[in-house]
């Protein structure tokens, strides 16, 4: 069970909203991480080279879960191009990949003279992210709904480019949902995307945590939508665009929606 284990969405963001450091403060106190922070700091010296850490399986579980990519723990190849190339050169495969956690971990372990890890202050970084990481992978446990949107607001505000939303995957997902685009959007090109989302998404709202708040309440709300209309058998294409209540269109279409005809009306 989860932090939240039991209470629905509404509620479980409401407390969230009011509660969170009384809710995290508990879930530490569980002391479910304790043993592996315990052992990330005991071979922390060790992680000399990006081969040390590939070969301590834990050690790599703790730091990949710091970063946000504790699915991808298995990845080897693509985790050591992420250590062992500059990750601001075009070229890098962290530029080529779409997700930002990627730059991040390559950011924070590409350089290994001296081993990043040799200093207490990343350290720390990394035990901060290991927990944060994994209290809003308790909160899944229970949601994965109230997990996106703990994430949303934790990383939303001050985001000032649509490039930043999309190169964000949980950031896209939550944006994608609050505004009923199907997931047939997920198959399109990088300026399908944007000529879908620019005209939709008003950066200027998250500019400010009660910007933030009001967009979070907006994707509970669709997302709440969807799993009620989800067994609807009408055709969802037929309502594509509507207008909300400032005359402004607006895709409407529930996760049930026809990818190829999507896609088709995208085009």
């Amino acid at each position: 069970m989860g932090v939240l284990s039991g209470i629905d969405n509404f509620t479980g963001w409401a407390l969230l909203q009011k509660n969170t450091p009384a809710i995290e403060k508990a879930y530490a106190a569980d002391g479910s991480g304790n043993n592996d922070i315990a052992y990330f700091k005991s071979v922390a010296s060790k992680l000399t080279t990006p081969e040390a850490l590939l070969k301590d399986y834990r050690a790599l579980t703790f730091v990949t879960t710091a970063y946000g990519l504790a699915g991808q723990v298995d990845q080897t190849a693509i985790l050591h191009k992420l250590m062992t190339q500059d990750p601001k050169a075009p070229s890098s495969l962290a530029q080529q990949l779409s997700d930002d956690n990627y730059r991040k971990f390559a950011s924070a372990l590409s350089v290994w003279a001296p081993p990043p890890f040799s200093s207490q202050s990343t350290i720390d970084a990394a035990i901060a992210g290991f927990k944060q990481h994994s209290f809003e992978s308790s909160i899944g446990t229970d949601s994965v709904s109230l997990q996106e949107a703990t994430y949303f607001s934790r990383n939303a505000q001050g985001i000032t480019k649509l490039s930043q939303l999309m190169s964000d995957k949980p950031l896209l997902d939550v944006v994608r949902t609050a505004l009923g685009i199907p997931e047939a959007f997920k198959g399109l090109n990088d300026d399908q995307q944007v000529a879908i989302l620019k005209p939709r998404v008003d950066m200027s709202q998250f500019a400010t945590a009660a910007g933030v708040t009001k967009f979070v309440d907006k994707y509970l709300a669709m997302d709440q939508l969807n799993q009620v209309t989800s067994g609807s058998s009408g055709d969802p294409v037929l309502s594509l665009f509507s207008n909300d209540s400032t005359g402004d269109p607006s895709l409407t279409l529930s996760a049930q929606s026809l990818a190829p005809r999507a896609l088709n009306l995208f085009a």
